[in-house]
């Protein structure tokens, strides 16, 4: 197995080689700004990369076109997905032919399913990022992953993608112990060199598993475990650890952009900002004033690589807390990234089902603005839904989550003109009445 991981490396490579090295290049790139951030080539390369879109924005998009003659980025408002939904094609740079573009769909935490565009080296870019990133918790590319997340049917790879790229998908929908026993058992008996990566509450099921197990260390080798979506609260931290003998760290990226942020594996909870390719800001709560360090705001986001779609200043919708470890021009930290952990449904049999499902089923239902899964009793459930026109596709939702939740479940639809915010400044697009008050 050691053999076929050492070649699917030198394939990887080979073959980014034969067709230009861009991904070598981007990864040279993050290397020099992240391990040496305080050089001039690095500083001269942020600065250069930021002027860029900056630039590219101003001249090739309608949204953009009005700050001509900026002088930095602040002359640039922040943004959001409902901006960007409301004026979606004046965002799209008219440098590209739609065909070419790759597009990304999310259903997103805060309930609002919106598509963007990704070019062609964006998509380069971020691959570079995912191998940096994943070689600083101990991964070498070539590695087995064991990949724990969602997997939509409609957007899975062939098997022979998923093999080409030693990876074993793992869908956390149906995350049940029979699961996780099956997967515990591949790692043991197939003699790989194993990273993980998972959303966080599919990692603390693991470790829950292994306890009812009563289970020693798992006898896989382990390089790796990266938590995503969540952050991993102390207890999945420390089981992790004890099974698998190896730091587990939260990640911090987004569908729409990439990879943001990672903790270092040094133990310390905070996170090393990406900013070889992206500028990150953390603005206070209810104004767009810098927040102080050590002060909760909302983490704004320049994507410094996606031309086809220039995202300036994007309010991604979550809360964190600029470390007091930040130091310009060398690396920047997040002591915080707030996140909230994803509420739990019950089926109308009483199982507990993973919140899961309706992150597996919006991301196509982009008509939908806002939407929130309410259930109020053992049976019973309510679909809010904040949609700008006529929502046709009510029959075909409420039967889809049938399957999930009971064919006995009793469905309604309310349709709302607004999702209330949380203090947090997210929306829930999970709540459980029912498991509260039982």
């Amino acid at each position: 197995m050691k053999l076929f991981e050492m070649l699917r490396k030198y394939a990887f490579w080979s073959f980014d080689f034969l067709k230009g090295g861009a991904v070598r290049k981007h990864y040279r790139s993050i290397m020099l700004g992240l391990h040496d951030p305080s050089s001039d080539q690095a500083t001269h390369q942020r600065h250069h990369d930021l002027l860029a879109i900056l630039d590219h924005a101003v001249k090739t998009t309608q949204f953009y076109k009005d700050k001509n003659g900026f002088r930095s980025l602040k002359d640039f408002s922040v943004i959001d997905k409902s901006v960007i939904r409301g004026s979606f094609d004046s965002f799209v740079s008219d440098k590209f032919k739609r065909p070419e573009l790759l597009p990304v769909v999310t259903s997103g935490s805060t309930g609002t399913p919106f598509k963007i565009f990704h070019d062609d080296n964006k998509k380069l870019r971020n691959t570079a990022d995912v191998i940096f990133f994943t070689q600083m918790t101990g991964y070498t590319l070539g590695d087995r992953i064991v990949y724990m997340k969602i997997f939509v049917k409609e957007k899975m790879k062939n098997p022979v993608s998923y093999w080409m790229e030693n990876t074993v998908p793992v869908d956390v929908v149906v995350l049940n112990d029979a699961q996780i026993k099956g997967v515990l058992r591949q790692m043991e008996t197939r003699r790989s060199t194993y990273a993980i990566v998972g959303y966080a509450s599919a990692l603390e099921l693991v470790c829950r598993y292994l306890d009812k197990q009563q289970a020693g260390r798992v006898k896989a080798n382990v390089r790796s475990i990266i938590a995503i979506s969540e952050t991993l609260n102390d207890y999945t931290k420390d089981r992790l650890l004890k099974y698998f003998g190896v730091p587990a760290v939260s990640r911090y990226s987004n569908l729409e952009n990439g990879i943001i942020a990672q903790q270092e594996t040094g133990g310390s909870d905070k996170y090393m900002i990406n900013t070889a390719s992206y500028f990150v800001e953390v603005l206070k709560m209810d104004t767009d004033e810098i927040a102080g360090t050590g002060e909760t705001g909302r983490i704004i986001v320049t994507d410094l690589f996606n031309y086809a779609m220039p995202l300036i200043r994007y309010d991604t919708g979550d809360i964190g807390v600029l470390s007091k470890d930040s130091k310009e021009p060398g690396n920047a930290y997040l002591a915080k990234v707030e996140g909230r952990k994803l509420d739990m449904l019950y089926d109308t049999k009483g199982g507990l089902v993973s919140s899961y499902i309706v992150y597996k089923n919006m991301w196509q239902y982009t008509e939908i603005k806002q939407y929130q899964l309410v259930q109020n009793g053992p049976k019973n459930y309510v679909f809010k839904i904040n949609c700008d026109g006529p929502f046709t596709r009510e029959k075909k939702l409420i039967s889809e989550f049938k399957a999930y939740l009971g064919e006995d479940a009793i469905f309604s639809v309310e349709y709302v003109s607004e999702i209330p915010l949380l203090s947090s400044g997210k929306r829930r697009f999970v709540v459980n009445n029912y498991s509260h008050s039982r």
